[in-house]
């Protein structure tokens, strides 16, 4: 727990930074592990289509999403972590998910992979 909870601070630190939406920002954090088969290639040519989807979905180019890939310890998993400027941005997309478009998208992760944590925070930048 102790070398998750390191991953996150050291992972996400980065991206928080680049997060527009002033000195808070709203983050999505998953845990996920490959299906047999798998590759991240795939993984990340999906995560494409739904940034793009989302951003159009909630009409800001602030939404960002990065891939954490561990460098040391378990690295069967990876994290995503989903950046939004606000509450309100990350609601959309969460709604947008009900689109055809929405859910083709969601259908394809869930093909490629098993995500086994999900948490939501509001970040504060210092």
């Amino acid at each position: 727990m102790k070398r998750f909870l390191l991953a996150i601070v050291f992972c996400i630190a980065p991206g928080l930074a680049l997060a527009d939406a002033g000195d808070t920002a709203t983050v999505e954090m998953f845990e996920c592990e490959l299906k047999e088969g798998k590759t991240m290639e795939e993984v990340r040519a999906n995560n494409t289509r739904w940034l793009a989807h989302t951003r159009k979905v909630t009409g800001s180019e602030e939404v960002n999403s990065y891939a954490l890939n561990p460098v040391v310890g378990d690295l069967s998993k990876f994290m995503f972590a989903d950046v939004y400027p606000t509450a309100a941005a990350w609601a959309t997309a969460k709604s947008a998910a009900d689109s055809d478009e929405g859910q083709a998208i969601e259908d394809a992760f869930n093909e490629l992979m098993d995500c086994t944590m999900n948490r939501l925070y509001e970040s504060t930048q210092h």
